[in-house]
């Protein structure tokens, strides 16, 4: 934890988190749990429709205002991402750098290379604006720096809170779950894709849970289409006693997503022993070695995700 003559320095924003949903929230959560006493925040933005966001940035604007204005606070830390947020994260980083603070942007979200590169006109002055540019692992400080060319850019690896996972009860039927956005860019339509192609290599066998807000009624459709429901469970938004409950009985996390920072759910998962499935990109090289912890693959390779399945399943890692 900080000592309290650090924090009372720093005022950050960023998404709503009180009930954290999606890993920026889980990772503000955490440093107003753990890290920071006092914890000086001012939400961005909420949950909702274009309406409500619009609603709560004109809120926030005066009150991060408000907050800037006092004498004790020297530093103003942004966590923020690409497309709308980046473009919301940018007022209150002129405001600040106005008002003489100094200002850390701690990068989310693993689209912001793409976004950086279509965008350059737009992201190159606001991250040479800023004081220093926190990097979710040593690969995205590589590009930070090489690509994109931050002078002061320092690691930060996400925090989770540690969880005894205690003793995993017998099952007849391998467990593993997914947690995270339901959209292509998580690699879950892959999953749906090989539980499909080799139903019968899995039916009796494993269970996938399925955690996650985001196109929903096109998995629930793609389960039901192919007939899965003896083998995919669709459980929602999970979180506290049901998310502690599915990362306890698990016996392999799986997450193979296309673009990726460092994710929350696969440092939980890791948290309660679970061996991870994901693809080898962003950050997770860095704390998945394949064949050790886990087992890395290509994004979009279906073949490699099924021996990668049978793999676990036969409780070789």
């Amino acid at each position: 934890m900080l000592s309290t003559e650090i924090s009372e320095k720093v005022l950050t924003i960023g998404c709503a988190y009180k009930h954290p949903k999606g890993g920026v929230a889980h990772v503000l959560y955490s440093y107003d749990t753990y890290l920071f006493k006092p914890f000086h925040f001012v939400a961005t933005t909420r949950r909702g429709g274009k309406l409500r966001k619009l609603f709560w940035l004109f809120i926030a604007i005066p009150l991060f205002v408000l907050r800037c204005l006092s004498s004790r606070i020297k530093i103003v830390h942004v966590h923020g991402a690409s497309d709308n947020s980046f473009y919301r994260k940018r007022i209150f980083i002129d405001i600040a750098k106005r008002l003489g603070k100094k200002v850390v942007y701690h990068i989310h979200g693993g689209g912001f290379a793409d976004f950086y590169k279509t965008h350059t006109a737009d992201v190159a002055p606001v991250l040479k604006k800023v004081d220093a540019v926190i990097a979710l692992s040593d690969s995205w400080k590589s590009f930070f720096e090489n690509e994109a060319g931050c002078k002061r850019v320092v690691v930060v690896p996400n925090i989770i809170p540690f969880h005894d996972a205690g003793c995993k009860e017998s099952n007849d039927q391998v467990e593993c779950l997914f947690l995270g956005a339901i959209n292509k860019n998580k690699g879950i339509y892959d999953m749906l894709d090989v539980l499909n192609m080799y139903q019968e290599d899995f039916r009796g066998k494993l269970v996938l849970h399925i955690g996650g807000l985001g196109e929903q009624d096109k998995v629930l459709n793609i389960i039901h289409k192919y007939g899965l429901t003896d083998i995919v469970c669709y459980e929602g938004f999970v979180d506290g006693a049901r998310k502690n409950e599915l990362l306890s009985s698990a016996d392999f996390f799986v997450l193979p997503s296309y673009i990726e920072g460092l994710p929350i759910s696969i440092l939980e998962a890791m948290s309660y022993g679970l061996p991870i499935l994901a693809t080898s990109v962003g950050g997770i090289p860095e704390i998945v070695e394949d064949g050790q912890n886990g087992i890395l693959i290509t994004p979009g390779n279906r073949d490699s995700l099924y021996h990668a399945m049978l793999q676990l399943m036969s409780g070789s890692i």
